[in-house]
């Protein structure tokens, strides 16, 4: 049985089209139960390209972080990234995709939770929950940190960012914990398909300057060595973090950026 409304039936992917609607509501079929369908709604949001409108929303994000005084830095995937794997979708997988363009981002709130994780985990004494530094960047339960983590947009391209990729459970039953099936090698593999993201990322932060370093150096280790999102063992959610960008960009440079796309 189809889940498409009849009068969508026969319509196609543009240059303009949003990955995340056609990721949520553009399902020929049962995706929940019916593995092909899942397959190829994957292949198609992959396929889907960066808008050609987002390049101009980008020179205007930029732009508005520098009259807001952040300091910007790029940082790029090494290999694979995927973010909001375990969100609701019509898929058993999920992944983080900008509302208004379709592009996968990095949720400021994922880069904040990043560095505290890290700070309280290799920074030792100095910078555990209770410490007048940890408080100042990150804030506490009564107050707010001096830091703002801005979301990670990543940079206009011609390239992908969305990838098809899989997750393969070889001992399913076990995992749901059925412990009256052990693991087995004649168990059926299941693999799960789901989107990794690939590209250069514009990670901002604001807030007192020396703070603000500070925090950066923080978040160039995490990213590099612990990683961003899921399946951060596997090898994903590496990124990384380049030295500090300028923020300048005239006419002529936005205008060759937006000729590019």
């Amino acid at each position: 049985m189809s889940t498409r409304r009849q009068p969508l039936e026969n319509l196609r992917k543009t240059r303009t089209t949003n990955a995340g609607l056609w990721l949520d509501k553009f399902i020929r079929e049962q995706a929940r139960e019916d593995k092909e369908s899942r397959w190829a709604l994957v292949r198609e949001v992959a396929e889907i390209r960066v808008p050609e409108d987002y390049a101009h929303w980008f020179a205007r994000w930029r732009q508005t972080l520098q009259e807001y005084g952040a300091e910007c830095r790029e940082a790029e995937v090494q290999g694979r990234m995927v973010i909001g794997l375990g969100e609701e979708s019509v898929l058993e997988t999920s992944v983080a995709l900008h509302h208004t363009y379709g592009v996968p981002y990095i949720p400021g709130s994922a880069l904040k939770g990043l560095a505290a994780s890290f700070a309280r985990q290799h920074l030792g004494n100095d910078w555990q929950e209770n410490t007048s530094a940890y408080k100042t960047v990150f804030g506490d339960t009564q107050t707010a940190g001096y830091v703002t983590f801005f979301d990670a947009l990543p940079f206009p391209t011609n390239s992908a960012l969305l990838h098809p990729d899989v997750i393969t459970v070889h001992h399913e039953k076990y995992y749901q914990n059925d412990r009256t099936a052990p693991p087995a090698d004649w168990d059926d593999p299941n693999p799960v398909p789901f989107l990794s993201a690939t590209g250069k990322y514009l990670i901002a932060l604001s807030g007192p300057s020396e703070w603000v370093r500070a925090t950066f150096d923080i978040l160039k280790h995490a990213l590099a060595h612990t990683g961003i999102g899921a399946k951060t063992s596997s090898g994903y959610g590496r990124l990384k973090l380049e030295s500090a960008l300028p923020l300048d960009l005239d006419q002529a440079k936005a205008d060759r950026l937006i000729a590019s796309i």
